[in-house]
């Protein structure tokens, strides 16, 4: 089971490095790596911020490696619900909109306003 999580970490940090390259200037960036790809969100692969990019919106808003995000704006996050589908509805978006993400870290209930970047 390991094997195949960690497998999957690699292919998802391969999409976001090959977004990240893309040369879409109207899409925004907020800083963070997370889950993409076919795989559903669970209890064993919650919807977790992998990396956070120093300098880069999410870092500076203060959002850390570890956070697992439970809202993104109004939506809940909730098992069964895929890694592409809330990475392309609810993180993705244009340069210069705001994101409130609600993460959990530890026993605390964080929000954060995010204003996406220019790539």
């Amino acid at each position: 089971m390991k094997k195949i999580y960690l497998l999957s970490l690699c292919f998802i940090y391969a999409i976001i490095l090959f977004s990240a390259c893309s040369d879409n200037s109207a899409n925004g960036i907020l800083g963070i790596e997370v889950p993409i790809g076919k795989g559903k969100i669970s209890e064993e692969t919650p919807y977790m911020i992998t990396g956070v990019y120093e300098g880069s919106p999410a870092h500076i808003s203060g959002i850390k490696p570890g956070d697992r995000i439970i809202q993104i704006n109004n939506v809940p996050i909730r098992n069964g619900m895929k890694f592409d589908e809330v990475f392309n509805t609810y993180l993705a978006g244009k340069a210069g909109t705001k994101v409130t993400i609600h993460v959990k870290r530890g026993t605390e209930d964080l929000i954060f306003d995010i204003i996406r970047a220019k790539r």
